[in-house]
């Protein structure tokens, strides 16, 4: 669980990113699942993007990332959501 000194580190640092997985027409689909698993793997901290035409409402979207992975949602403001998920000791973040 992240403080809320560490979720303002990170959402100062996802201001910055662009975003890994967008969620289209489609909803969230299996390929969504794979990007979003792939850029959690590869970045610990990333950026989804919730498309205007998108049939999930941002609510049902964060339920169902919390039941898909293992990551901290930093943050939802507008159509975005920022994640982490550290790599523990080889991290490159270094957490307040």
């Amino acid at each position: 669980m992240l403080t809320g000194k560490q979720k303002r580190y990170l959402r100062g640092l996802a201001s910055l990113l662009n975003p890994v997985a967008i969620i289209g027409k489609e909803g969230f689909t299996p390929e969504v699942i794979k990007e979003i698993k792939k850029g959690i793997k590869a970045n610990e901290l990333i950026k989804i993007k919730i498309g205007k035409n998108s049939p999930d409402e941002k609510l049902e979207i964060k339920a169902m990332i919390e039941e898909n992975f293992n990551a901290e949602i930093v943050q939802i403001i507008g159509r975005n959501i920022v994640l982490f998920k550290s790599k523990g000791k080889e991290t490159k973040y270094k957490l307040p």
